[in-house]
């Protein structure tokens, strides 16, 4: 029980929790349990100096999980200094509510809002989108995540932060008190219930089949990385050789699409309108819906580029030309804009999108709106993100009720049906040819979240306005009781 009062131990068991949570290894149960340790800290009035370098080394710690080329350790340093400041303040922020206006506003929703409301602005409006969302400490929970289709991963978050601030809570009133109060019981019992029935939902949502025929869709992935094919030509003559050889295989073995991984291919653009003829008559012969992925060097001897893809009909026509929206920091590519839409085929609507353009919120509520059915994905990563960020874009597909296909070099390529189930995968780090095959579903399944997008959010902010406005009437109040008392 000492160990409960114990600065270091709570710092010491948060530290392990922060550093197994979401991004590489992943430990799905340690997200339902991660800010117990600091709210318990700061609620004891423990230093905050430690507080704040503690989380910022954690952090960083942690961040060193997806280091490898081409993430560079000093990105790990900026994220994790920026990411340790801001939870040190959000801790500090609800205990000061806490201990000042907790009959005006209940710490627990107070933290879970917050927090949810925090990760909705960054997954909408900032260049690290969906990665700093709790929900992602859940994949591997397949059976949880079915939740996405409710309210959004926005909500799954919701649910663990308030599970965190209403155990933390009961635990802390058990202790401190030697008596739970009614509030607390109540708060704890109902996240409890909520949690179970959220399960209920998930076991039974994906016992359920996806009706209609589906098709074959097929990922080609090139076992060259950009370095390669960019500082050696005749590689790069291979690389083009050999992609256009398994387009032509997947096609043969049955594939109605075939995907590229992002970058697949490095084109000059004097020879673009000739490459381009070339998958005309690929795309026509194979009877195929061919997404060709590749990258198109500016200047010679200069490692910059503009990334897109080139989506052509079984019939050969060009049905979009697209370019990479929601670009990585620092990332070496032009930013040119494209129409995000989804495009009646033969089998379906289906869309487009690059890699890092399925991290970001805003870009693919504009895929659900549109009506996509399947999202084809060329996409690049590296060791350090492997499987997970695949595993991630799972998440988006969930919730808008669509078919993920994603085609990636240096990491796992991944067909999953609109429940984030894996009809195939294959990992670019195993022995294999880089070509996989499966089938899918093309049919796009209603989602609540589809149609009311992050409402829980929504709650959120109409509760913290609400419980705002009555702490500054109160304190008002006071201010005038002291003046006229």
């Amino acid at each position: 029980m000492n160990l409960i009062l114990n600065q270091w131990f709570l710092l010491t068991i948060g530290g392990i929790f922060v550093g197994f949570t979401g991004m590489k290894w992943n430990i799905p149960i340690f997200g339902w349990f991660v800010f117990i340790p600091f709210l318990r800290y700061i609620r004891l009035g423990y230093s905050f100096k430690i507080l704040i370098t503690s989380l910022i080394l954690f952090q960083i710690v942690s961040t060193f999980r997806i280091v490898s080329e081409p993430f560079h350790i000093w990105i790990a340093f900026l994220s994790g200094i920026q990411a340790g400041i801001v939870f040190s303040i959000l801790l500090w922020i609800w205990n000061f509510i806490r201990t000042r206006y907790k009959n005006n506003i209940s710490p627990i929703l107070f933290f879970a809002f917050t927090c949810t409301i925090l990760e909705w602005i960054d997954a909408y409006h900032s260049d690290l989108g969906v990665w700093g969302m709790l929900a992602n400490s859940q994949i591997g929970n397949l059976v949880f995540l079915q939740s996405a289709s409710l309210f959004g991963a926005t909500g799954i978050s919701f649910v663990i932060y308030l599970f965190n601030a209403s155990f933390e809570q009961l635990i802390s009133e058990q202790i401190d008190q030697k008596q739970i109060s009614k509030s607390t019981t109540y708060y704890f019992s109902f996240t409890i219930i909520l949690i179970i029935l959220l399960y209920f939902y998930g076991s039974i949502r994906l016992s359920l089949p996806i009706p209609g025929k589906q098709i074959k869709v097929a990922t080609i992935t090139s076992k060259m990385d950009i370095q390669t094919i960019w500082k050696n030509p005749i590689e790069n003559n291979i690389n083009t050789q050999l992609t256009i050889e398994k387009t032509k295989v997947a096609a043969k073995q049955g594939a109605n699409v075939v995907v590229w991984n992002e970058g697949a291919i490095l084109i000059s653009r004097e020879n673009e309108l000739e490459f381009l003829n070339s998958l005309v008559s690929i795309a026509k012969e194979e009877n195929i819906e061919l997404v060709a992925a590749y990258i198109i060097q500016h200047n010679e001897n200069e490692f910059y580029f503009d990334n897109k893809l080139v989506w052509f009909s079984n019939e050969g026509q060009i049905r979009q030309t697209y370019y990479k929206q929601f670009i990585v920091p620092f990332e070496p590519i032009s930013k040119i804009h494209s129409e995000i839409k989804s495009i009646e085929t033969n089998f379906g609507k289906m869309s487009v999108a690059i890699c890092y353009d399925f991290d970001s919120l805003h870009v693919t509520e504009i895929h659900a709106q549109s009506g996509s059915n399947i999202t084809l994905i060329p996409a690049s990563d590296w060791n350090g993100i492997n499987p997970f960020h695949t595993e991630m874009a799972t998440i988006r597909g969930i919730e808008n009720g669509s078919s993920i296909v994603r085609s990636t070099r240096n990491g796992l390529s991944g067909i999953y049906d609109a429940f984030g189930r894996a009809k195939g995968t294959l990992d670019y780090f195993e022995e294999n040819d880089g070509i996989l095959i499966s089938s899918v579903s093309p049919l796009k399944i209603k989602t609540v979240y589809s149609q009311y997008g992050n409402w829980v959010v929504g709650i959120g902010i109409f509760y913290l306005v609400f419980s705002l406005s009555q702490i500054l009437q109160f304190v008002l109040k006071n201010r005038i009781k002291k003046q006229l008392g």
